[in-house]
């Protein structure tokens, strides 16, 4: 009995010490048990919302909207002079250098004056000579006057004095026309500028020949650069607004190339009085005052003519206007930082900036870079705005830091 009875103590202790273990030891190493709702609770908390999408943008401004016409041009002097001589003769003297800048009435050439200088001088004494003839003949003619009543003189020979008188101030008279005759030889023999203006190559030099009437010979050749033309066409359906650009003498800016570019201003000047025909354009000339002597005749150049100038249009960067299937659009950019694309009338672009006749009005934000990234409904930040204050870009400490 005593046997049996410490069994079943023995087998009582061994079910106790396996209960233990379930209720105690168990629940320690084994995993939770999960349900559907568990999971779904996670993956919700994972989630999160979307982050905004960096943008830059720019607010819609009124500004004034000038119409422009583009043209390639050429540059023209505003006068040509070919210099020639009048007479024949020979260059003593060239007194210029090419190239050099002459004002008008400057001594540019003289030829050998001295056989017009001598005939001068026969002319003057013949005049002199002349004059002291006439003298003595008026002298004799107030003589027999005073002797006609006392027909001391016949009528005859009183005559004869009054006609010796004649003829003497007849003779007088052309030797002063011959006299301005050779003066003006004289003067021909001084070439002077006839315009101011930039001088050219030489044609003649000191002790060459020339000849007056050798008409396509140029000795030197002047081109007027101050002011100056620029001469393009453009379509003949411009005439009306060149008219108008005409009427109120509109600017223009002319753009030349170069390692340096530079623009000179100008104002339309001249509109051809006829259409060509062949290209149906016409001719139009702008002109500049060219101080500094930046166009050069001959010298291409492009010219942009402001026609018309339409004020107080709605403006934003050309790059927040982008094309889309219902036509140009633009990001706009709510109080809420939400953006909305919006259908926008495109007027004309100037100088990378938009002028818009429909869809924005001024104070509105819209987005100038980043709009690929952008849904309806978006949320975005400006990239000038995510920047704290006393921050350098990323981009930029890596580059200081020499990482890059």
């Amino acid at each position: 009995m005593k046997a049996g009875r410490g069994a079943l103590y023995v087998a009582g202790a061994a079910i106790g010490a396996g209960l233990a273990y379930l209720l105690v030891v168990a629940p320690i190493g084994s995993p939770p048990a999960t349900t559907k709702s568990d999971v779904a609770a996670k993956k919700g908390d994972g989630k999160g919302r979307a982050p905004p999408a960096p943008v830059a943008a720019a607010t819609v401004m009124l500004a004034d909207m000038p119409i422009i016409l583009l043209a390639p041009g050429t540059v023209e002097p505003y006068a040509n002079v070919a210099v020639k001589t009048r007479v024949d003769g020979q260059i003593t003297d060239v007194l210029f250098r090419e190239g050099d800048l002459v004002n008008r009435g400057d001594l540019l050439f003289r030829l050998d004056d001295r056989m017009v200088k001598s005939q001068i001088a026969q002319a003057e004494a013949g005049i002199a000579r002349d004059q002291a003839t006439l003298r003595d003949a008026e002298a004799t003619l107030a003589r027999r006057n005073a002797l006609i009543d006392k027909k001391i003189v016949t009528e005859a020979a009183l005559d004869q004095a009054r006609f010796a008188v004649e003829a003497l101030k007849a003779s007088i008279a052309s030797g002063k026309a011959l006299l301005d005759t050779q003066k003006t030889q004289l003067d021909y023999l001084t070439i002077r500028a006839p315009i101011t203006g930039r001088t050219g190559s030489l044609s003649a030099k000191v002790g060459a020949m020339v000849r007056g009437v050798d008409a396509a010979a140029a000795l030197v050749t002047i081109n007027q650069t101050k002011p100056i033309w620029v001469t393009f066409s453009v379509p003949q359906n411009e005439l009306g607004a060149l008219k108008g650009a005409l009427a109120t003498k509109a600017r223009a800016e002319i753009r030349v190339g170069g390692a340096k570019p530079t623009v000179v201003p100008g104002t339309i000047g001249f509109i051809d009085n006829q259409v060509d025909k062949q290209t149906g354009t016409i001719v139009v000339k702008v002109l500049a005052e060219n101080a500094d002597e930046v166009l050069w005749p001959g010298l291409a150049a492009e010219v942009a003519l402001i026609v018309e100038v339409k004020v107080d249009m709605p403006s934003v960067p050309a790059s927040a206007v982008l094309p889309a299937q219902q036509g140009m659009i633009a990001w706009v950019i709510g109080p809420d930082n939400k953006v909305t694309p919006r259908t926008v009338k495109v007027e004309r672009i100037v100088d990378q900036r938009a002028f818009l006749s429909e869809g924005l009005r001024a104070g509105e934000r819209v987005v100038t870079d980043g709009q690929i990234r952008l849904a309806p409904g978006a949320t975005v930040v400006i990239e000038e705005q995510r920047r704290a204050p006393g921050r350098t870009p990323a981009s930029e400490e890596r580059r200081m830091n020499g990482r890059g």
